[in-house]
């Protein structure tokens, strides 16, 4: 076959994908759906079930007051629509301190909970307050979660290793998001890029800068023809059909054992694998 460089390519031939995570399922959560929506753009909202529907308010020291309510869990389905729903443990509980049982117990029940009202099982997690250890990670694992955001910015494009320490690019009020975006779009890389930035909604609220998201999601938008659009699950699971991607002994042929289309570059070609299906590879140009 001759020397070989297979890349992975995202649906549709693009080289790079956009993902966004909020937290809490505020309230505010409502706009941002919608707003995010209308740019064709996707989210995973990560929500505690145990607070869905309380109202509370929040002032930080000099701050103004803001509405940090919680959305419903009969409006959930809606206003998420077009999403992805997440868990973000039951109570939002800091993970690694509050002892092995209970955070069992936040994890499964808040998964149990949202699972139902989402009508399908949950991937995705948010660690509260970015607190983790190991023995989260392996709860999390245990409980069918396949990856979780943690709050440490990598500023940088690339996918995770492991998707369950799962570093987002930045937040969105870091004063380098619109950088970050130009050299994402802009820039060049052999393997797949990945730009992720996360937050909660209600600080747009607090800052008083929805021009901010709406200025990251008019930007985006602009390069659909060049970037997928994905919630995280989505990603997770294209990520993990490449990961199981079988190659015969010479590479000329490769067998996709999952449900969903891959897509690859080798030094001379673009190639769809079928799910399900073997594809053959041409050899190597000499």
């Amino acid at each position: 076959m001759g020397k070989r460089f297979d890349t992975m390519m995202f649906p549709g031939g693009k080289s790079k994908a956009f993902t966004l995570s909020y937290d809490d399922g505020v309230v505010q959560d409502r706009r941002l759906a919608e707003l995010l929506r209308g740019y064709g753009l996707k989210c995973t909202f990560n929500l505690g079930s145990g607070v869905l529907g309380h109202t509370d308010i929040a002032r930080a020291p000099g701050r103004k007051e803001i509405d940090v309510s919680k959305v419903s869990p009969q409006e959930v389905p809606e206003v998420y629509r077009s999403h992805e729903i997440a868990g973000h443990g039951l109570y939002h509980s800091a993970l690694d301190t509050v002892g092995t049982p209970l955070v069992a117990y936040e994890i499964t029940e808040d998964k149990r909970a949202l699972e139902g009202i989402a009508g399908k099982p949950l991937k995705m997690f948010a660690y509260p307050f970015g607190f983790f250890n190991e023995d989260v990670k392996q709860l999390l694992r245990l409980a069918g979660y396949q990856g979780a955001r943690t709050v440490k910015s990598t500023y940088d494009f690339k996918l995770p290793e492991d998707f369950l320490e799962w570093n987002p690019t930045c937040h969105h009020k870091d004063e380098k998001l619109m950088e970050l975006a130009r050299q994402f779009v802009e820039g060049f890389s052999f393997g797949p890029m990945l730009f992720y930035v996360w937050g909660h909604a209600y600080e747009f609220d607090g800052d008083d800068n929805w021009d901010v998201i709406e200025k990251l999601a008019e930007y985006m938008a602009g390069h659909a023809d060049t970037v997928w659009f994905a919630t995280n699950g989505e990603i997770i699971d294209y990520v993990n059909a490449y990961r199981r991607l079988e190659y015969s002994v010479d590479g000329s042929m490769i067998f996709n054992p999952s449900a969903v289309d891959v897509t690859i570059r080798t030094a001379w070609e673009t190639a769809v694998l079928k799910a399900g299906a073997c594809t053959a590879i041409a050899p190597t140009p000499l």
